[in-house]
């Protein structure tokens, strides 16, 4: 017989319902039972997730240091691994804090925005995190050097699957196929345009939207990341029009966080500034068992939001798939193609490079096998890519 269920708190420290939210966790693996006929099926274990902008995350070194050595340098020696003037090493008390963060929580899956490349989420995975993770991350796209990544538990998802889904965004825009272990759950983590430059970036982000609304399907998926603007229903910017209009739930929305209460980011200018710039959405289909804000002290002026380890605040959720492999009507079609259909690339913590062409051996031999038939039926060979 299983263990009783446990019962963990989602909302974070500071928020008005801290003590009112509490969910049941399942044991920690999907167990067998028996359905029907005799038929085993598999019970699925519910999703703890989280999304989080790290702000300007960089840990680049000149060795392999060890947690301990890292620790003993001197302050100077450690940002002078990193020469850059735009973007300096972070913080070791910052990272150290993020981490703990992340290892009391137990995540099975992190996104996080602005981190400075693949060598600095292997570091971070390496030397905070106990090398719990595996860690996914596409150096494409951003001019600035800040990436879209994510931190996959090792064990929780073994046929996990990610690519980059390239196309016209600021930053990467990263798709994780959890396969059976989670329910093939279809995942995108998304860091669309800021509300810098010239027209506030409005042209940029609202090219974004509506891909990244053509791109995602609209069961069995979530979408989470830093959306740069307002995405609460009823007081959103019109450029996220398209994607809201896609059958999604906000997980704050879903627990019934007041939307007053939904802040993710701080912002000082000549006054201070509160608002929701991170979200998870969830698709109808999805059972959401709990979600919240992990929010410390609240800072009371530029000088204390600069001790924090980001200006950003993790924003994390708990829920539950029907556990059904999706079909291709539950995809929807690219602008660009057909439909992706899960499964591209192996579960690596090494740069997942992929451009162009389908990569697989067998899909390469069939294309060219049609080729040639084709060639020799019509005089002339078509091209069989994706």
């Amino acid at each position: 017989m299983p263990a009783p269920p446990r019962s963990k708190v989602l909302a974070g420290r500071g928020h008005p319902n801290a003590r009112l939210r509490a969910f049941p966790l399942p044991p920690l693996h999907p167990f067998p039972k028996q359905g029907r006929a005799g038929k085993i099926t598999i019970v699925q274990q519910p999703v703890s997730l989280a999304s989080f902008n790290a702000e300007n995350f960089y840990l680049l070194m000149d060795a392999e240091y060890s947690r301990a050595e890292l620790d003993a340098l001197e302050e100077s020696a450690y940002m002078g691994m990193n020469t850059s003037i735009f973007n300096p090493n972070k913080g070791r008390d910052k990272i150290a804090e993020i981490a703990r963060i992340i290892l009391e929580e137990d995540f099975d899956l992190v996104g996080m925005c602005e981190v400075g490349g693949m060598e600095t989420l292997a570091a971070f995975n390496r030397l905070y995190l106990e090398s719990r993770y595996d860690c996914r991350l596409h150096e494409e796209n951003s001019k600035r050097g800040i990436y879209v990544g994510a931190l996959v538990k090792k064990g929780r998802f073994p046929s996990a699957r990610a690519r980059n889904m390239g196309a016209s965004f600021s930053r990467n825009l990263l798709r994780l196929d959890l396969g059976r272990e989670g329910g093939y759950l279809e995942v995108f983590v998304v860091h669309l345009k800021s509300q810098y430059g010239p027209d506030r970036g409005l042209e940029q982000r609202i090219r974004e939207v509506e891909r990244l609304s053509r791109l995602v399907r609209t069961r069995n998926c979530v979408v989470m990341g830093d959306f740069n603007g307002i995405l609460i229903r009823g007081e959103n910017q019109f450029e996220y029009e398209p994607f809201l209009d896609l059958p999604f739930t906000d997980v704050l929305e879903a627990v019934g966080v007041p939307t007053e209460k939904r802040r993710t980011h701080y912002y000082f200018g000549p006054e201070p500034h509160f608002t929701q710039l991170d979200y998870i959405f969830c698709s109808n289909d999805i059972e959401i068992l709990g979600a919240g804000v992990i929010e410390g002290e609240i800072p009371i002026n530029r000088e204390q939001r600069a001790r924090l380890p980001s200006d950003h605040l993790f924003i994390r959720a708990v829920i539950q798939t029907e556990g059904k492999q999706p079909g291709r009507r539950d995809i929807q079609e690219a602008a660009d193609g057909p439909a992706e259909i899960p499964a591209e690339l192996p579960v690596t913590c090494e740069k997942e490079v992929m451009r162009g062409r389908n990569t697989n051996p067998l899909f390469t031999f069939m294309r060219n096998l049609r080729n040639r038939i084709l060639k020799k039926i019509k005089g002339r060979a078509f091209d069989a890519r994706p």
